[in-house]
């Protein structure tokens, strides 16, 4: 109409004849709408980032059911007597269920991945020129993912576990120390039971989905020890980490690699500790005061990871310290760390067993010796370190050099500790051999007296030349007429030129003739005798035994001292007999 007419064209003429001023503020006023257009786009796509992880959970029961449901048949198999008597049964099982959960794992992985591919690609493709930071990071994330990806299937395709040619296997493939999708806490409680058992029973997947069982021998060491490391690298946030360090420790001491990648696995989980930073400092002090503020640590296998970066910084030093943190570390986790030098074992057990009392030491290395085995490996780690040289212990026929008793030993105390635990008879035997095999006698000495070895502990201290391990407060004393004619026996076959050319050993006083007071002559082993039965009985089996003529004067003057002494006792308890017997008439009366 003519008034809507009159209307526009009015507005036209306004807007044609408006102020500078008004324009100012009109095109300000359209620039402050225009990043609110521009972040549109950016915020939507974070919207949609935000919301990724949330649509890649969404279908995870739909893809986990197949696995929850194999699960549970494997569990109720394995509840099945027939089946958990029988290794070979329970391996077949485990091997079903590893192949599923296997494939179950990586379609998870893989429907998750492509997931997040795709929401990264639609982001992408908006305006490619102006592509902003966030936008080339997410980018990269793609191009990591992908790399990734393909990285894993080719670990996977080098494997070749039907021969067990292929030794080297991936050992640069990273750690799976996450689960890759939501796992219910039930089904994850089941998942961590099958897959340690899977461990420890050593059913492994070769990466392609198909299991192996290498528990036969059927592979070589190195191909069974590398199936572990890979199993360990795809598996470890299903393992529990504490039965897993046990399996290793006992089944696996012949592949290092093993326990070198649980070790890295344990980094991997606490490389974001505060622990590390502090590696970077120079203070073990400090590093020793965060690990004990971070605790209690109780028997978590995560220790061990600051444990190992503790030794590799600091090395020996470091170790004594880790006393503090007994029992979360245990002596069999240490001789692990420190594998490759012994000797620093054997000084973090030393300390350990000394920083508690006397009385209490038996029990604590009695606690410690889990398995009963280990006991032999750190006898045999401790008479072989710091200790004398075996041609100055043996001489070339395998006896005992004289007075090579007296040598010290730098871990003597714990080697006595060792041996004087209650142990069965094949223990001792064990433990016998080797301190004789080293000349470690006073332990070799005291194996004997308990495995009832007298004649030959009689021998070995007739070797040694001191009459000071004739005693009775060990037990090595002659207890029946018989033993104290084979020691005269011996001390008669014990050739004056022997004491005369022998060297002088540890704090040993230097061998001489017969007037030596504590080397082993028949006068002196006479007088001993003397001493124990009385020098009424012992003469007339001297001269049984025609030793009389190699007794001087000093063995007739203490025998009459022996004699005086012997009237002198038997008077004073006559007098104290008949005192006795007053007093209970008195009482009587």
């Amino acid at each position: 109409s003519v008034s809507s007419f009159v209307r526009k064209t009015t507005e036209k003429i306004g807007t044609l004849h408006i102020s500078p001023e008004s324009r100012g503020k009109h095109e300000a006023k359209d620039d402050e709408q225009l990043p609110e257009l521009t972040l549109n786009p950016v915020a939507s796509s974070q919207e949609e980032k935000e919301s990724e992880p949330q649509n890649c959970q969404l279908p995870e029961e739909d893809r986990l059911r197949d696995l929850k449901a194999a699960t549970a048949e494997t569990i109720a198999k394995l509840q099945d007597p027939l089946v958990l008597l029988e290794p070979q049964c329970m391996r077949r099982v485990l091997q079903e269920w590893l192949e599923h959960s296997a494939l179950s794992v990586k379609k998870s992985k893989t429907v998750c991945a492509e997931e997040q591919r795709a929401v990264l690609e639609k982001n992408l493709q908006v305006a490619p020129a102006d592509r902003d930071p966030v936008d080339k990071e997410q980018s990269g994330i793609l191009e990591d993912c992908i790399e990734k990806e393909n990285t894993d299937e080719t670990c996977a395709s080098k494997s070749t576990c039907e021969n067990g040619t292929d030794v080297t296997g991936p050992l640069g493939c990273v750690f799976q120390v996450s689960p890759p999708c939501v796992i219910e806490p039930d089904v994850l409680k089941d998942l961590v039971e099958l897959t340690t058992l899977c461990f420890e029973l050593r059913v492994f997947s070769c990466g392609s989905g198909e299991a192996e069982e290498s528990s036969e021998g059927s592979l070589p060491s190195a191909a069974s020890g590398t199936l572990a490391c890979r199993f360990l690298r795809s598996y470890f946030f299903l393992l529990d980490l504490k039965r897993v360090k046990q399996c290793i420790i006992t089944t696996c001491a012949t592949c290092p690699n093993v326990w070198e990648t649980y070790i890295a696995g344990l980094k991997e989980l606490t490389c974001h500790s505060p622990v590390v930073l502090a590696m970077q400092s120079e203070d073990m002090l400090k590093i020793l005061k965060l690990l004990h503020d971070l605790g209690p640590w109780d028997d978590s296998p995560l220790l061990l990871a600051h444990a190992q970066r503790l030794y590799e910084k600091f090395g020996e030093t470091a170790l004594r310290p880790l006393i503090k943190f007994h029992p979360s570390i245990l002596p069999s986790d240490i001789k692990q760390l420190c594998r490759n030098d012994p000797a620093h074992f054997l000084a973090y057990l030393d300390s350990l067993v000394k920083s508690k009392p006397e009385d209490k030491r038996p029990f604590l290395l009695r606690s410690l010796l889990q398995p009963e085995s280990v006991r032999l490996d750190w006898l045999c780690l401790a008479v072989s370190h710091d200790a004398p040289q075996r041609a100055n212990t043996v001489d070339e026929e395998g006896n005992p050099r004289p007075r090579s008793h007296l040598f010290t030993w730098g871990y003597s105390q714990l080697i006595l500790l060792l041996i004087k635990l209650p142990a069965d008879f094949v223990m001792k035997e064990k433990m016998a051999d080797i301190c004789k095999s080293h000349g470690f006698w006073p332990g070799y000495l005291f194996l004997c007296l308990e495995l009832d070895r007298r004649i030959e502990a009689f021998t070995n201290i007739v070797h040694l030349d001191d009459l000071t391990l004739l005693n009775g407060e060990d037990g090595s004393i002659p207890e029946t007429i018989e033993e104290w004619k084979f020691v005269l026996h011996l001390a008669q076959n014990h050739s004056t030129a022997f004491h005369h050319h022998s060297p002088q050993n540890g704090n040993a006083v230097s061998n001489g003739g017969p007037s030596c007071p504590d080397c082993i002559t028949v006068e002196n082993v006479a007088l001993l005798l003397a001493k124990a039965i009385g020098p009424n009985r012992a003469l007339p089996l001297l001269q049984e035994c025609g030793l009389t003529l190699e007794l001087s004067e000093r063995f007739t003057g203490v025998c009459e001292i022996l004699r005086i002494a012997e009237k002198r006792q038997r008077a004073l308890i006559q007098s104290m007999l008949e005192r006795c017997d007053r007093f209970l008439w008195s009482q009587q009366a």
